[in-house]
Formats: structure tokens, sequence, C-alpha cells
């Protein structure tokens, strides 16, 4: 057998051999393993059966304490005490037994209905022989009940909550709300009496999963997955400890069932993961000590084949070591001739350069001698490169030459070495030419020399001297503007001031007089000391040098301070010279408006004065005409019975008399309610009472009320209500007010035999539906240029000072009543005669559409 075969027949033995005491190994940890397995699972149903039982004797101390007083505060005590982080609490709440008969007391008391969950909607509950509804629950989160949700029609919890309303022990209820994901758990305990039930909801996660991260402890419940089933629900788990995992194919390892709460439990433990055993340290340790008394055999083995083969490669080594080094020679023999032949190429390739180059390049020894030069250089001295060979550099360059004789060219040259530097070159008709030099020092093994390269800048020079000419003339230039500028600032009346980082760099005479300083106190200082306060300052700042940064005209008005501290009004207009670039800085105008701002606050206060004696002046008419009306109702008081006691006796010429005094007081009484009327709208006092009413109604009276007058000038009244049932938000006594006015003008005004027709619609608009009342009548109409005045105070027609009468009045009232109403009122001409009276207002009062259409009366005042 060679070394390969036996090489590979000793490691398949050895493994083989390592292979079969791994197994044993293996199989005698697993099975250890499921016992461990059991254990933990027996232990974790145990444990999870004391936390609940240990949480349903929680719940009966908690009734207790609740039992007393179960009022909204106690409860919400209660809950700030119980539901927290560190508890499996989530929710708290009150469960009330309601019969059929006690449900409407039950439903004012909470004022919500009793509702039941349908398609993820709340409804109400249909009628039951019992209900079991939610009266208050705490905390009102994502996770709480509704107020009134009847939980005796969800699943089975109708039979808990009877068997915890029969018995002295709480009741564990597992409930599935409809179109919810999950099942809730919870507590039912009864209260002082049968109809109270107390409802602890249980945080799942709180009850299994919490215990898997108490630090420095070994639960059980870390080990093993955990799952409770409720008897009366076997399909779907009532806890789990791994809720978001599918629930395993194989058998559970431990089983146990607890009858907790009333309820039939079935506890199953699984594995938390695969039993995959994992050898120990000591089974390693045997691992290892049989693979290191195989190797100590294979290492035995390999130890005399090894001494065998390392002669044999050592001999192999050394001849190849003799054709290596032959090999090598012969290389580097190559390298030196083809070394030889670069070395000759580069040296025609440099020569090549330096003739073509356009630059004057000249080669110097480190004695200061011309070695050589280019046709370039050449050309720019003017003399052959033969006749310059050996001349000294400080013939051509004085630069380049030193005075002192001791002190040789290599000083001189590291001077000016790395770097340009400008000299003057000698040409052969001694001319100087401008030229730029750069010198390099090359170095060669046994010697070195100097190269210098020189460029023509006779052109930049010229150029150059050019611009210096220009530049001063640019500066002349500038310095005439200059002056014309300060000569403009101080002849202006306006002060104004530039201005950069807000330090003041020049002004001219108005703001030195405006502000009271000396040019020498305030330039390149700051502007703060000239505000207020430093406050002031910074907030101007801010406000404004965004604005000028965008390249706006700012404006603003401040209250500023001048050198002797009085302060005055000023108006500030602001330019950056140029946006893009801030720091240019800004121009400033400053206008004192103080007489200005004085006058403004002269004229504001007499306007609030005057605005004040107006207020006094309604005041005292609403006062006088409360006064005026008493002694008028006497009047026309005894005017009826005057009238009364002339028609018993037949005296018709005192009937007369009293009929002419009761005409005018009733006209006087008028008057005075339109005065009255006018001066509560002025001062805010008209009340309103807004109810939903028939309008169509409304109408229908008033025109029914105004036809005996419409008939004594033989006018008819024709009203068009659409439709006949026409509901809306209003005050019938203010409408009916509006439509009197509306209709006493109408029949003023209209010839006889003439008619008057009022029609009432709805209208749609596009934010919201409206009702358009109209009045039409056949009279002259209303200018054109008295449409809008006409609803003025005390502002009649043109048309109505032929003799109809009237004070200005109604109309002026009849907007104030629309408004209210938050409608509006105007008047237009009829194509053909007459005058068309139009007044809009919402179906749905503003105030009402945000309730939820709540058409309930209710009373305004305003």
């Amino acid at each position: 057998m060679n070394r390969l075969s036996s090489l590979m027949a000793s490691g398949l033995l050895s493994i083989c051999l390592l292979s079969a005491e791994y197994w044993l190994l293996l199989n005698d940890e697993r099975a250890e393993l499921i016992d461990r397995q059991h254990y933990w699972g027996e232990l974790s149903a145990e444990l999870l059966r004391v936390r609940l039982q240990a949480l349903l004797d929680h719940s009966a101390l908690l009734a207790q304490s609740l039992a007393n007083s179960p009022q909204p505060r106690a409860l919400a005590e209660l809950a700030r005490g119980t539901i927290r982080d560190d508890t499996p609490f989530g929710g708290l709440g009150i469960v009330e037994y309601v019969r059929p008969e006690q449900r409407e007391a039950f439903e004012n008391r909470i004022a919500n209905s009793i509702r039941v969950l349908q398609d993820r909607h709340l409804t109400p509950s249909p009628r039951r022989p019992l209900y079991y509804p939610v009266s208050s629950y705490l905390p009102d989160d994502s996770n709480a009940l509704p107020q009134g949700l009847d939980l005796g029609g969800i699943g089975n919890a109708r039979r808990k909550m009877d068997l915890a309303r029969h018995s002295t022990q709480p009741v564990l209820m597992p409930t599935a709300l409809p179109g919810s994901n999950g099942s809730r758990l919870d507590i039912v305990a009864r209260l002082n009496d049968d109809n109270t039930l107390l409802l602890l909801n249980l945080r799942k996660d709180k009850l299994i999963q919490d215990s898997q991260r108490e630090p420095g402890t070994s639960s059980p419940l870390r080990h093993v997955r955990i799952v409770a089933w409720a008897q009366e629900q076997p399909d779907s788990p009532l806890l789990d400890s791994q809720p978001t995992q599918p629930l395993p194919s194989a058998p559970p390892l431990y089983t146990i069932r607890h009858n907790l709460g009333g309820n039939e439990l079935l506890f199953g433990t699984y594995p938390q993961d695969n039993l995959e055993p994992r050898l120990r340290l000591t089974h390693w340790a045997v691992l290892a000590t049989t693979a290191g008394f195989l190797l100590a055999l294979f290492w035995l083995q390999q130890r005399q084949a090894l001494s065998r083969k390392r002669m044999q490669d050592q001999l192999k080594r050394s001849q190849q070591q003799l054709e290596l080094n032959t090999r090598t020679l012969r290389e580097q023999i190559n390298d030196r001739v083809m070394s030889e032949q670069a070395l000759a190429q580069s040296e025609a390739r440099q020569r090549a350069i330096l003739q073509a180059s356009s630059d004057a390049i000249i080669l110097i020894d480190h004695r200061g001698l011309v070695l050589q030069l280019n046709p370039a250089a050449a050309r720019l001295i003017g003399q052959s490169a033969d006749m310059m060979r050996q001349l000294p550099i400080g013939k051509l360059l004085d630069e380049l030459h030193d005075r002192d004789p001791a002190r040789s060219f290599e000083h001189i040259a590291q001077e000016h070495e790395g770097r340009p530097f400008e000299a003057n070159l000698r040409r052969s008709d001694e001319h100087l030419l401008p030229v730029e030099l750069s010198l390099s020092r090359v170095t060669l093994p046994d010697d070195w020399f100097y190269v210098v390269v020189c460029r023509d800048i006779s052109i930049r020079k010229e150029q150059e001297a050019a611009l210096i000419e220009l530049k001063n003339s640019l500066a002349e230039q500038v310095e005439v503007q200059s002056r014309q500028l300060s000569a403009l600032l101080d002849a202006s009346p306006m002060a104004m001031a530039y201005i950069v980082d807000r330090h003041l760099l020049q002004v001219n005479r108005a703001f030195l007089d405006l502000f009271e300083h000396r040019e020498t106190e305030i330039l390149g200082h700051s502007t703060l000391p000239f505000f207020e306060s430093p406050e002031q300052w910074e907030r101007t700042g801010k406000a404004l040098y965004s604005l000028l940064n965008d390249g706006k005209v700012v404006q603003t008005e401040q209250r500023l301070r001048t050198g002797t501290g009085k302060l005055f009004w000023c108006r500030l207009y602001g330019k950056a010279i140029n946006p893009s670039v801030p720091k240019l800085g800004t121009i400033w105008l400053y206008q004192d408006f103080t007489a200005q701002r004085a006058l403004e606050e002269t004229l504001r206060h007499a306007k609030v004065l005057a605005e004040e004696t107006s207020r006094a002046k309604t005041e005292f008419l609403a006062n006088m005409s409360h006064e005026l009306r008493t002694p008028l109702h006497a009047i026309l008081g005894f005017t009826e019975m005057g009238q009364a006691r002339s028609r018993g006796q037949h005296d018709d010429k005192m009937e007369q008399y009293f009929s002419r005094i009761q005409s005018s007081g009733n006209r006087l009484l008028t008057l005075l309610n339109d005065l009255l009327d006018l001066a509560k709208m002025e001062v805010g006092r008209m009340e309103y009472t807004i109810g939903h009413n028939n309008l169509c109604q409304c109408l229908r009276d008033i025109c029914d009320e105004m036809t005996p007058l419409a008939a004594l000038n033989d006018v008819h009244i024709y009203l068009n209500c659409t439709p006949d049932k026409l509901g809306s938000d209003i005050d019938p006594f203010r409408i009916g007010q509006v439509m009197r006015n509306l209709l006493s003008n109408a029949i003023k005004f209209s010839p006889h035999g003439g008619e008057i027709h009022v029609n009432a619609a709805l209208r749609q608009d596009a934010e919201r539906e409206n009702v358009i009342v109209t009045v039409e009548d056949a009279g002259p109409g209303v200018p054109e240029t008295e449409l809008e005045t006409i609803f003025d105070k005390f502002i009649q027609s043109s048309s109505t000072k032929t003799g109809a009468g009237g004070t200005g009045l109604g109309l002026a009232i009849c907007r104030e009543i629309i408004t209210a109403h938050h409608g509006r009122i105007f008047a237009s001409n009829l194509p053909s005669r007459g005058a068309l009276f139009t007044f809009i207002i919402p179906r749905v009062s503003p105030a009402d559409a945000t309730e939820g259409n709540n058409h309930a009366p209710q009373t305004t005042a305003r």
C-alpha cells in the first residue's frame, strides 16, 4: 500500500469511529432534553393557572372596594390605581342588568341608546328579553368598549354574566367582538346588587409574554410555548404565548385541565423550537480525547513516511536551485544590454526635445559656465550656440552674477532654485530683454548641472504697464463719482445712510441733523443706540433683512432715539445695493412723521368720542320711546272708550273726532315702535326667537291681515308658496314685521285695481338650501340710483315724497331683521312696471346646521 492509500484508509477509519461515538452521545442528550421540556411544560401550565386565579381573587377584592360607591369618580380612582403598565389589566368598566321596561330610563340616564355591533358599526339594539349594556368604561382609548354596547348579544357572554350576577366569585369571560381581529378576555364580578357588574379587561401580552422579559429569572415560559383553550371555544386559543405563529401540528408535550372562573380550560405546552439536542462540554471532551488518540497514531505513521520523503525532496531542490542560478545569470546579461540601449534612446530623445523646444533652455555646470543651449536660446540672445559655450552665465543674466568672488555659483543657484523669477537677459546688441527664469538642478551619479528655462515676457510687461495706467484712470473716476455722490447726499433734504452689517459707513447732513449727532461719533458704529431697546433692534433686523436680501424695497415705521435721548416716530425706506452680495450693504432713507402720527391719534380719539356720543343718543332714544309709548297707550284706550260711548249715543260728529284721534295715535304708535326697534338694533338688544316653523303659514297669516287695508285701495294680494308646507328656521314675529312693511309699501304705491304678488320657494345654491321670498307691486318702481340707499335709516325714495308719507325706518328695520336671519334683502324694478323686493334666508340656520339639523326652537339675543 502506497502513502496516499494508507492516508485515506486511516482517515476513513477515524471518521467512522468518531461519528459512531457522536451519535451515541447525541441520543443520550436528546432523551434528557425531552424530559426537561416536559418538566418546563408542566411548570408553565401551573404558573399560568396560578396567575389567572390570582387575577380572579384580585378582581373580587376590587369589586368589594367599589361595591359601596360605584360612582364615576370612584371608578376613575380605581382605574388610576389598577390600569398601569406593570399590571395585566387593560380596561375597567361597569355593566348593568337592564330589563326591557327599564331600557328607556337607562338610555336617558347615560344620554345614549343601547346598541349592538354589526359590520363594525354601532346600531340600535333590537328588543330582547334582557340587556347587559356598558354604562361606563375607562380608559377611553381605541380598545375601549362604547357606552351603551349590549354585551349580552355577543356569543355566550350573556350566560357568563348571568353566572357572575348570581355568584359571589368572579367569572372569566372570553368574548370575540363582531368584525374585530382576535378575542377579548375579561373578568366579570358582581358589585353590591344583582344588577351591576364590574368588567375588567385582561391584556394577554402582559399575562403571558411579559414574564419572558423578567431579568435575572429563569421562567419556564422562556423555554416552551403555552396555549390555553376554553371548552366552549375549542376552535380558537384563549391564550397563546406566541399568537403570531401558527399552532404546531404535532401533539403537545403536556396537557392539563383546570376549572377557573366558571370555565373549563385546557392548557397545552409545545416546545419553543425544534428539539435539537446539543452536546455538552464533557461530551466534546470525550470526542476530543478520542480524536487526539487517533491523530497521535496517524502522526507516528506519517512521520516515518515524511523522513523518507524529505531526503528525496532535498536532492530535487538542489538540482532546481542550480538550474535557477543559471537562468538568473542569463537574464541579468540580457537586462544589461537592454538598459544600455534604452539609455542611448533616452539621450537621443532628450536631445531632440531640447532642440525642438520653443522655450529658451540653457544648461549650466556647477561652476556657472554655459554647457549647452538650444536653438531657441541662441535666437533669443542673438548668438550661435558654439560661441556661447563656456561663457559665464553672469554675462547674460545679472541676477545670476555675484560681485563677491568668494561666493560660488551654487549659493546663487540655491536662492533661485525651485521657483520662477524675473530677470533681464543681455542680448548680443546690449539690449536688455525682460524674461522669466525657472532654475532646476539635475544630479548625476558623478556630477551635477543646472537647467535654466527662459521665457520672453516683454509683451506681458507692456500689458501690465497698460493695466496700471488703466487702474490709475479708474481710480480717478471713482474718486470723482464718490465726491459727486457725497455732494448729492449732503444736498438731499431726506436723511440718508449707507449701512453695512448694521454699522453706519456714510451719512448725509440731514441724517446728522435728524438724529442730533456729529459724524465722528457714529461712523463705523452700530445702529443699536438709535433704537428704543436691543429687542426692538434685533426684531427689526430679522423682519427686514430677509426682505432686503430678496431684492425688495422695504418700508417700516419705528420709534427711534436721537443723540439727546428724544424719541420720535420715523418712517424707514431700505434697499440692498446688490441682493446677491449682502456684504455690499444697504441704503436707508429716514423721514420724521411724529406730527402726522399725533394728528392721527387725535382723529382716532375724536372718532371714538363720536361713536360713544352716537351710542348715548341711541340709548336715550330707546328710553324715550318707552316713556312716550306708555301715555300714548292710555290715550288710545280712552279714545276707544270715547268711540264706543259716542256710537251708543248716536253722536256721529263726536265719533268722527275720536276716529281721527285714534288714527293719529296709531300712526304715532307705529312710529314709536319703529324708533324703539331701531334703537334696540343699534345697541344690540333686539331679541329673536328662531325656530323651525312653517313659512307658508306665516306668509298666509300676514297676507290675510293686510287684505282689509288693501281692499280700501281696491288692491288685490295673491300668495304663491311652493311647497305648501315650506319649513324654515325663522322668527315668525320678526318675519311678519318684514312682510307688513313690504306689503304696506306695496299697497301705498299700487294704483286702484292693482295687484300684489307674494311668492315663496326653495332654491338650492352651491353651499346650502335657501328660501327666497319676493313681493311684486304695480307701482311706479324705485329709481335706479336709490335701489340701495332706500334701506338706510331715515332715507325715503324720491317717489315717496309725493304724498305717500313714511318715516324712512321700515326698510332699515327689514334689513336688520333679515341680516339677523343670516340672509340678505334687496330691491329691483320689474321690466314692465312696479318694484320687486326680495329677501333670501337659509332654510336651516347655520348655528343649527352644525348640530345635525336639530330644529328645536331656540332663542338668540342680539
